[in-house]
């Protein structure tokens, strides 16, 4: 059994409308938190965590208390499966998660069958737009921000030829990013000189790629992985002389890749799917009350698993099943997030801002 049990639940004490002998609500957490996307699977569980403890001050869903059942995915689509079914049979009313392409994918077809609704906070893959199911999803899928990152690579970078790296571990994301931007740079009148594949731990297949793309003769290398790995790849190119610009996808946009990358990120670029920089009044109050809960800067995963885990307890306030959760987010055409309101359509899938970022200094600061 891979279910990880946290201290989600607020005493019940502190809950004004608590009533004891009642059962909690459960809703499940699943996402990575043990493997090499550790820093999203643990970003993403703690936004869902700091929502949870928040609807329990509040009063909990309907006068009852909130537990967050979280389970570890390990970015691994068996052990996804397994967890699934464990928060399934623990009585979870919905599931939060999880938070890549390659495992959505894979559980997909497992929540239809169960019947348990999920929202995924980062999720991005084409496969599964515009679909009526049980999945549904707070991040917009990969065909447009291929467009918005190649028109900025073509028209404000002005690079005519960029080499890729990718990652078939996570393929789910990183091939329909790689599709996708391949045709908008195409369109653009731009050219791919180099498209290689790695697998996330596999050194190997590191030194190939990197070896590919530099003798391509690149003016700017796209690197889609997870940050640690987008980490050493960047390093492992300034220090075979590559001075070009370094792009990547928001998946790599973590504390983990300034930690691991140090020098070699600077000026890397990506796009971000919130505005880091924004005074949104509900935005500052979560970032600080994240920060002095979890000790480090709310990032893109954990922005988005509070909201999907506040839209979750909104839904249910009418009613605690999952029959009900379900019309209730088919229904669903917009919600408040932290930074505004957001659109959904009826297929569940949302379109968002984008925001150019880049490394600077250590830190991530906007690019324009």
């Amino acid at each position: 059994m891979f279910l990880v049990v946290t201290l989600a639940v607020v005493a019940c004490g502190l809950i004004p409308a608590c009533t004891s002998h009642r059962e909690p609500i459960v809703i499940g957490y699943l996402g990575g938190m043990s493997g090499r996307t550790t820093d999203l699977g643990v970003a993403g569980r703690d936004g869902a965590l700091l929502a949870i403890e928040d609807t329990n001050l509040a009063g909990g869903i309907a006068g009852r208390e909130v537990m967050l059942l979280p389970a570890d995915d390990a970015q691994d689509a068996t052990r996804a499966a397994s967890a699934f079914r464990d928060l399934e049979a623990a009585g979870a009313l919905a599931v939060i998660g999880p938070m890549t392409s390659a495992i959505a994918v894979a559980v997909a077809p497992l929540a239809d069958e169960l019947k348990v609704p999920f929202i995924s906070p980062t999720t991005s893959t084409d496969a599964l737009t515009g679909k009526a199911d049980f999945f549904y999803r707070l991040y917009p899928d990969n065909s447009s921000a291929a467009h918005e990152l190649a028109t900025v690579v073509h028209d404000s970078l002005g690079h005519t030829r960029v080499a890729m790296i990718y990652d078939l571990a996570n393929s789910s994301h990183t091939e329909t990013w790689a599709r996708n931007f391949t045709a908008a740079f195409t369109d653009l009148n731009g050219t791919v000189v180099a498209s290689d594949q790695i697998t996330s731990g596999q050194l190997d297949t590191y030194d190939v790629a990197i070896t590919n793309a530099l003798v391509s003769d690149p003016q700017c290398v796209f690197v889609l992985a997870n940050a640690l790995d987008t980490a050493r790849i960047a390093t492992l190119m300034r220090n075979r002389g590559f001075e070009g610009h370094l792009i990547t996808s928001e998946w790599s946009a973590t504390e983990v890749v300034i930690g691991y990358g140090g020098r070699a990120v600077e000026g890397m670029m990506f796009l971000n799917t919130f505005d880091r920089e924004s005074s949104a009044p509900a935005y500052r109050d979560f970032a600080e009350r994240f920060r002095k809960r979890f000790g480090y800067e709310a990032g893109f995963a954990s922005v988005h698993a509070y909201d999907a885990t506040r839209l979750a307890v909104s839904l249910l306030e009418g009613a605690q099943t999952r029959e009900a959760l379900k019309r209730e987010l088919d229904g669903c055409r917009s919600y408040s997030a932290v930074q505004g309101v957001v659109s959904i359509d009826e297929n569940g899938d949302v379109v968002r801002d984008y925001f150019l970022m880049t490394i600077l200094d250590s830190a991530f600061v906007r690019a324009e």
